[in-house]
């Protein structure tokens, strides 16, 4: 169904008082590896069109999404536009008005590589790290995706762009001296094709399967009161997404907010600038779901409370004027500190990183980690640790190597002391 279509039905609905559609066309190639073999090499191609239909009334405004598929004829629309509208006029919240259209994005279609020569050149750099007896790479799975994106609204917002994403699935495994044989997880995405990059990222996850085949518990290990530890990876993203959440247009509305504007979250200075593209980061976007066109803004900066963002909604209902809208991905600035010559421990992998948000306990269970006892580094497994986030973020430290995740591009790892293990 082409979109002048989708235009004209919900056109013809005078309930519909506003809507934006959403499409996204997707080329896709994927590779699924057992051991080094190659198993499967698909090609998919796929176009998702969502639909959101408004109804206001200038005091409320009611709304409901509903998607497109291939089979849909006009009759068949015309019944989810009206089904999409008595949704939207059951659940009502306070009056928001949709995007205005100021500049619209209109990219060309790019020339990228041959997706399928891509994905071939990744699966070796992948494989080109496989190179240890007791190691192997159990399974791999690769995927390399080109998207066009479009945005249209009821207001003449009308945006296209197009993105690039490579996501690689790995799975090590590592057999010890007692033939005790220790598994982990690799998930690295990115926005960019770094051949060397993925090699060395393979090539850690292996070694650190092989640390896990030969860790101790902590209390094996004489380990100093208050010993630096070093966050990273997921638990690392989840605190610095919550100190910009605590700066969201939604949390403030609603009350959630720990922290209010010019507050000194921080001893050490540190700035978070919120983006919506960072090479790397394959959460980027140019522009947020409802279609406000994304700079930056730095809502941090040398450690304290300086701006907040926001979607248009709750924008609107903080009587906000220049409304930023929802940024996808962050960069961190902060002096780094020398702390590798110095007893630490660095915690590599969680079972599953936890912080809750009104208490700030931050932790969980620690499935590997690393502690550095002055001279060499001792493989840790089986134990917990348990922090303040609120307290801990006042003295924290940051280290000098930068990286990037799926959101966030800054200082390698976040350092903590203080922190309980047990």
């Amino acid at each position: 169904m082409i979109k002048k279509d989708i235009i004209k039905c919900l056109k013809a609905n005078k309930d519909v008082t506003g809507y934006e559609i959403k499409i996204i066309d997707k080329d896709s190639r994927e590779l699924f590896y057992v051991l080094n073999h190659l198993e499967i090499n698909r090609a998919v191609k796929t176009k998702v069109t969502t639909v959101t239909v408004y109804n206001s009334d200038g005091k409320t405004t009611g709304s409901s999404t509903f998607a497109i598929n291939a089979a849909d004829s006009i009759s068949s629309l015309k019944g989810k536009i009206k089904a999409a509208i008595k949704m939207a006029k059951s659940s009502r919240n306070q009056y928001y008005p949709l995007v205005d259209k100021k500049v619209n994005i209109k990219e060309s279609k790019p020339k990228i590589a041959n997706l399928n020569d891509t994905a071939c050149d990744i699966a070796r750099a992948v494989f080109k790290a496989n190179i240890y007896k007791d190691g192997w790479i159990n399974s791999t799975e690769i995927f390399v995706s080109a998207f066009k994106n479009e945005f249209i609204n009821s207001n003449g917002v009308n945006h296209v762009s197009y993105s690039y994403k490579v996501q690689i699935e790995v799975i090590p495994t590592w057999s010890n001296s007692k033939k005790e044989e220790f598994e982990l997880y690799k998930f690295y995405e990115s926005n960019e094709v770094n051949l060397n990059n993925i090699t060395n990222e393979v090539d850690e996850i292996l070694n650190l399967a092989k640390a896990r085949s030969i860790a101790v518990k902590p209390s094996e290990v004489k380990i100093p009161k208050n010993v630096p530890v070093l966050i990273k990876n997921d638990m690392r993203d989840l605190l610095v997404k919550y100190i910009a959440k605590e700066l969201n247009y939604q949390t403030i509305y609603l009350k959630y907010n720990h922290y209010s504007l010019n507050d000194v979250l921080s001893k050490n200075p540190f700035d978070l600038t919120m983006k919506g593209s960072i090479k790397g980061c394959i959460d980027s976007a140019k522009y947020d779901n409802n279609g406000i066109v994304l700079p930056s803004k730095t809502i941090v900066k040398a450690g304290v409370a300086k701006a907040i963002y926001g979607s248009k909604r709750f924008g609107y209902y903080l009587n906000q004027k220049n409304i930023t809208g929802l940024f996808p991905v962050c960069e961190l600035k902060a002096k780094g500190i020398d702390y590798q010559n110095k007893k630490h421990i660095i915690i590599e992998t969680f079972s599953s990183p936890q912080l809750e948000d009104n208490s700030g306990y931050w932790g969980g269970e620690v499935r590997l980690a690393r502690y550095f006892d002055g001279k060499k580094y001792i493989p840790l497994t089986n134990f917990s640790i348990s922090g303040d986030f609120f307290k801990d973020l006042k003295t924290v430290e940051f280290s000098k190597e930068i990286t990037t995740s799926n959101s966030y591009k800054g200082p390698k790892y976040l350092i903590f002391k203080g922190i309980k293990i047990y």
